[in-house]
């Protein structure tokens, strides 16, 4: 009766081709478009940057201070998004607007956080201490698998300059919410990672 897939956008074209290797989105889309094809009833939840990829990302260095390093400025825009908290709350309001929502796609995402406002609340939740560092491209990739930095790369130059879900609000999809998502903040404090 009606299908609620989990998408992303084309980064291959929201980019218009500069960054053309970031297939765990683009195949996603494909799937996207072909069930739009289909004529049958669909939504399309977005999810966004996983908190919990923080838990690998956040190394605590010999002085104590946790370490965060990206190949990405303190202006990228990282839409945060707590997948086990918060993925039934968007789908939960899907369902119950069903009608108005067939066809269009839901940012599943608490809200946009640069760097500095990631670290800032991470050292108020955790008491911990955190500094951002920006690292080159090739810095990156030297620290990941082969088969998977390129792609990784890309991914988090999108954050920077066309934008995780390419310069889209947030807000009709947070309208739609009978209960909050989990903040940034709040999902530190409940982690128990750090």
């Amino acid at each position: 009766q009606y299908l609620i897939f989990s998408s992303l956008i084309n980064v291959t074209e929201a980019t218009g081709g500069k960054l053309n290797h970031v297939p765990h989105f683009d195949s996603k889309n494909d799937i996207e478009k072909h069930i739009r094809s289909t004529g049958v009833p669909c939504t399309f939840v977005l999810p966004g940057y996983f908190m919990s990829n923080f838990s690998s990302q956040f190394n605590k260095g010999e002085d104590g201070v946790y370490n965060w390093a990206l190949p990405v400025s303190e202006n990228a825009q990282f839409p945060l998004f707590d997948v086990s908290e918060d993925t039934g709350k968007f789908v939960k309001a899907v369902l119950k607007n069903a009608d108005k929502m067939n066809g269009k796609q839901v940012l599943a995402a608490t809200a946009y956080y640069t760097p500095k406002q990631i670290v800032a609340d991470f050292e108020e939740a955790s008491g911990q201490k955190a500094r951002y560092i920006q690292i080159s491209g090739d810095q990156f990739k030297s620290y990941l698998p082969e088969f998977m930095a390129e792609e990784m790369l890309q991914n988090h130059i999108l954050l920077d300059t066309t934008g995780y879900y390419a310069g889209a609000s947030l807000d009709e999809s947070l309208n739609l919410l009978e209960e909050k998502p989990i903040t940034w903040k709040e999902f530190v404090k409940k982690s128990g990672i750090w």
